[in-house]
């Protein structure tokens, strides 16, 4: 078994798709993993990308998690000045959805001891999303 954490970073799809990231200098990678979220089902490798992606734009906002591994820091300073603007609703409805009832994640979570601490992890992650 792989990495597996609470917390945005903690597991292996998301370091995978931070990985991927560091190949890119846009949002096209965001903008894709977004994508994934709009289905009637969003599988729990989604879902971690999605929160993963949303965790990047939080921090292109200035609103970033102390936890941010070194390789988004670095990607985030690299790509400051990318305009936002056009994805951030659809990142912020992506992440609801990741809490929706047709959410994989979700249902591991919930099966989980630290599913409560998953869940604040993830509405801390929205309130950054909404600050300004």
């Amino acid at each position: 078994m792989g990495a597996w954490g609470y917390k945005t970073f903690d597991n292996d799809d998301a370091s995978d798709w931070l990985y991927d990231l560091e190949e890119t200098s846009d949002l096209s990678l965001i903008e894709e993993t977004v994508k994934q979220g709009q289905g009637d089902y969003i599988e729990a490798y989604d879902g971690c990308n999605i929160l993963a992606a949303a965790e990047i734009i939080a921090a292109l906002k200035g609103q970033a998690s102390n936890d941010l591994p070194e390789e988004a820091e670095a990607w985030i300073d690299q790509n400051k000045n990318l305009d936002i603007k056009n994805i951030e609703k659809q990142v912020f409805e992506a992440v609801d959805r990741v809490l929706s009832d047709n959410s994989e994640l979700k249902e591991l979570w919930q099966d989980s001891d630290d599913y409560e601490a998953w869940l604040e992890d993830v509405n801390k992650l929205k309130e950054r999303l909404k600050a300004s």
